[in-house]
């Protein structure tokens, strides 16, 4: 009884895991990707913006979640009522956020919220889960660059790095 108890909760715990990562990389992933990108859904494998976000958190999770279980909203605004940029850039329904954030942050964010239900059982004690995860990431893609310029030595290139400005 022990035994399945520990079985289960250390897949519960895997799974939890799964969905933190997921949930991170996607935010990640959705601040590096520009505003306009899939404008045209065709340029984006027949997704819009939120779609496409929303399916790198479902691949990232290995199997652990559906695309019902993952909110995705690039929002702007005070963190006490953030608003999605429009429809496209929202699978939460029209300009809804997925989350009150609470960000200091007003600027433009990517929000993303994933949940799967789970199972914890041994024997005559069984507790069914809801495994939730939020990830905020600050959109990169309005933020400027600062560039540098560099030079090989050994072929006297000129070679132009961007780094994020912070």
């Amino acid at each position: 009884m022990l035994l399945l108890g520990m079985l289960t909760g250390g897949m519960a715990l895997f799974h939890k895991q799964q969905v933190t990562s997921a949930a991170r990389e996607a935010a990640r992933y959705g601040a590096t990707v520009p505003e306009q990108q899939c404008a045209t859904p065709s340029d984006c494998g027949g997704f819009n913006w939120a779609q496409l976000v929303q399916a790198i958190a479902v691949e990232r999770a290995n199997g652990d979640l559906a695309a019902a279980g993952v909110c995705v909203a690039l929002v702007s605004g005070p963190g006490f009522a953030p608003v999605a940029i429009d429809a496209d850039h929202s699978t939460a329904g029209g300009v809804n956020p997925c989350y009150v954030d609470n960000s200091s942050d007003a600027g433009k964010r990517v929000q993303v919220s994933v949940s799967r239900a789970d199972r914890l059982e041994a024997l005559m004690f069984n507790m069914n889960l809801q495994l939730n995860q939020r990830a905020t990431a600050r959109f990169e893609q309005g933020s400027p660059a600062i560039f540098d310029t560099a030079t090989s030595s050994a072929s006297g290139d000129r070679r132009i790095a961007a780094r994020p400005s912070y």
